[in-house]
């Protein structure tokens, strides 16, 4: 009688985790970063290359969270895993495992501490810009633009308007006199010329004492 030996065939269980990775429509990148393990053991895995994994202990562990990602039965796919293993190692007598095949890096994760840290400053953040702007408002001058009449104007009218805009609540005095402020801060004010160089004092105070002047010599000929 004449002995021949045969190829032993591993059972397809790699073929099946492909299969119902597939199914659930993740690349073998995809399921790796959400089990937080290197892709080459679940190719491994898929390849049927039991003598290339880490410890049984650590397969289980993570073949039970794959199972759950995948909606199959945890038991189930670690029983199939189990009968591979057994017969891979009978093969591979010597093998070291090798490392785990958890990453070093760790996930960012969003705990109830960190929510509440990040809150806390975006509040803090929020009083300390609400703070700068009450401070600036408090030491410097209102706000003064001067639209017309333009620097240096030489007229042959006998009288002109003064058109421009200031700092709203604040008080607004031509050469001395009252002049109102529209809500948006705008102000128009005639104002009467006398022969040879005017001198136009525009000045606006806030409530702090703070003012912004601005002075127009106008020639009248």
């Amino acid at each position: 009688m004449v002995f021949t030996s045969k190829k032993v065939e591993l059972p397809n269980f790699g073929e099946r985790l492909k299969k119902l990775r597939e199914e659930a429509d993740f690349s073998v990148q995809r399921a790796a970063h959400l089990l937080n393990i290197q892709a080459k053991y679940l190719q491994r895995l898929e390849s049927g290359e039991m003598e290339k994994l880490p410890a049984d202990v650590y397969n289980k562990g993570f073949l039970r969270r794959y199972a759950k990602l995948l909606d199959a039965d945890p038991e189930a796919l670690v029983e199939e895993y189990e009968k591979e293993a057994r017969i891979a190692q009978h093969l591979s007598q010597g093998k070291v495992h090798q490392a785990l095949p958890y990453l070093r890096g760790r996930r960012f994760i969003i705990t109830p501490r960190f929510f509440t840290a990040v809150l806390g400053l975006f509040i803090l953040l929020v009083v300390g810009g609400y703070l700068f702007y009450q401070l600036h408002f408090l030491i410097s001058p209102p706000r003064l633009s001067i639209f017309e009449p333009a620097e240096d104007l030489t007229t042959d009218q006998a009288s002109l308007i003064i058109k421009g805009q200031a700092e709203r609540g604040a008080q607004l005095t031509i050469n001395g006199q009252v002049t109102y402020i529209d809500k948006d801060g705008n102000f128009e004010q005639p104002v009467n010329l006398i022969q040879g160089i005017n001198s136009i004092k525009i000045e606006a105070a806030n409530r702090f004492g703070k003012s912004r002047s601005v002075v127009r010599q106008i020639m009248l000929r």
